[in-house]
Order: structure tokens, then C-alpha cells, then sequence
């Protein structure tokens, strides 16, 4: 992750009073701005109102407030955290069980009609049951 940010051209950015990650409020066009930095225009002289990407709190943020940076998360900030958690995450669908869903409900459903039937849903949801169970079975 810290290599596709290091990447990342530098904008003008603000310190979430928040959560503290570091986050974008005036973006920067690399090609003119970086070729020919002394065409680069300054920082907006009025307080400008920024939305923090991670924790989603909107605040007014003054001139004096904004400097050139990446955006960056925080290591402090607690949102950033629970969203990388082990556990926090949404559950993702495992890549074999589907593989193994799908050639059981292709061998269920041979020769078979495929429309949008109770009968195709039924064959469907019990081909995904028996690909869940496999795993399981050879777990214990």
C-alpha cells in the first residue's frame, strides 16, 4: 500500500482535526504543475471546507491549514484501524467454493433449461450448501 501512495503526486492536503490522517483538498496537475512549478498556483487564501476520505467528518479548515503532501492515513487514527481489522472486514466469498458451487450446479442442472425458475434456485442454492460443506468435511 505505501508504494502505490509514494506514487502518488503531492496536493494540497490538511490534517484531519479528527482522526489525523492526511487528506486531500486541492489536487494538483502533475504535467503542468511539475514541470513548471513556478506556474503552480498557491494554496486557496480563503478557509476552504475539506471531507475526510477515512472518518467522513466535514470541517472548515483555514489557509494556514493546508500544505503540499500525499494524502496518507494516520497511525493513530482508530477508523483506519477498524477498517483494516482482521475480523472487520466483510466476509469474502472463497474463490474454491465458488469454483466448486458452480461445476455442481452445472452438473445438477445438465440439460436443463437455465431460466429464472423456483426449481434452477432451489438446484442453485443446494449446489452452494454442498460446495460450503466440503471444506468443512475436510477440516474435521
Amino acid at each position: 500500500m505505501s508504494r502505490i501512495l509514494s506514487a502518488l503526486p503531492h496536493a494540497g492536503v490538511v490534517k484531519c482535526k479528527k482522526c489525523g490522517c492526511t487528506v486531500a483538498c486541492r489536487a494538483v496537475d502533475p504535467p503542468s504543475e511539475h514541470s513548471q512549478p513556478e506556474t503552480a498556483k498557491p494554496p486557496p487564501g480563503y478557509p476552504v471546507i475539506v471531507s475526510c476520505s477515512c472518518c467522513g467528518t466535514a470541517l472548515r479548515y483555514s489557509p494556514t491549514e493546508i500544505f503540499l503532501g500525499q494524502p496518507l492515513p494516520s497511525a493513530t487514527c482508530v477508523e483506519h484501524q477498524n477498517k483494516e481489522a482482521p475480523g472487520a472486514e466483510e466476509k469474502k466469498p472463497n474463490a474454491a467454493i465458488l469454483i466448486a458451487a458452480s461445476l455442481i450446479a452445472a452438473v445438477r442442472l445438465n440439460r436443463e433449461e437455465i431460466r429464472s425458475l423456483p426449481a434452477v434456485h432451489s438446484k442453485i442454492a443446494d449446489s452452494i450448501r454442498l460446495a460450503e460443506m466440503i471444506p468443512a468435511r475436510l477440516r474435521n
